[in-house]
């Protein structure tokens, strides 16, 4: 259902009417807006327009269909955009997906040690990539855990998890609800320059984790 709100004016897309995504894009930097909001970046043409008004001061939101915040550059470049605009105009990407949510009914236990070794092997594929990692990568890995410990682990040093049971609030499918997972990439220099050279998504995300990583 659509609302209405003060200060937002919305166009649905008609293709049989000539209003495709280019067109309506034109048509809101007429009226000079402060905000713009695209449905879908799917083409050069109101990509193009979407980075050209940014260029010019307008703040522009729009969403991407891959699989993470990296992808979503390389994909914007695969349409054909100038490297180096593009990257000018870059604030950040949020990429997010739905995991499913435990319902209350979940019972804790503590992981084994191969179920940990599991869980960092798979946490810490991408963090292989970045140069801190490649110095020490035993030293890394020691450190991601007591992170973990850290941040989550109770007085005994051991981490608690959660499994699925099943109730009848869920359904008997142990899980009840979703929840976010967010990732965001921001458009600091480093990233930046990875844009100029066409660095490819390996690149990019070990130069973003490698930001994040400095305090």
């Amino acid at each position: 259902m659509e609302i209405t709100q003060k200060g937002l004016r919305q166009v649905q897309i008609n293709k049989k009417a000539g209003l495709d995504f280019a067109m309506i894009m034109k048509a809101f930097l007429r009226a000079d807006p402060d905000v713009i909001m695209v449905g879908e970046m799917r083409d050069k043409e109101t990509v193009s327009i979407g980075i050209e008004a940014s260029l010019t001061g307008h703040l522009v939101f729009a969403t991407l269909h891959t699989n993470s915040a990296p992808e979503s550059i390389v994909r914007l470049l695969d349409m054909g955009m100038d490297p180096f605009n593009f990257s000018d105009t870059l604030i950040g990407i949020l990429a997010q997906r739905l995991g499913k949510r435990l319902c209350e009914c979940k019972k804790p236990y503590t992981p084994s040690p191969e179920e940990i070794k599991s869980m960092l092997g798979e946490y810490c594929l991408e963090l292989q990539n970045t140069e801190n990692w490649k110095k020490d990568p035993e030293g890394s890995y020691k450190a991601v855990y007591q992170d973990w410990l850290k941040n989550f682990g109770n007085d005994k040093g051991q981490l608690t998890l959660y499994k699925a049971t099943g109730c009848e609030k869920c359904n008997n499918t142990g899980y009840k609800g979703r929840v976010g997972l967010h990732e965001l990439l921001e458009g600091t220099d480093a990233v930046k320059k990875n844009i100029q050279e066409h660095a490819r998504v390996a690149e990019m995300f070990a130069t973003a984790l490698e930001e994040a990583c400095v305090p």
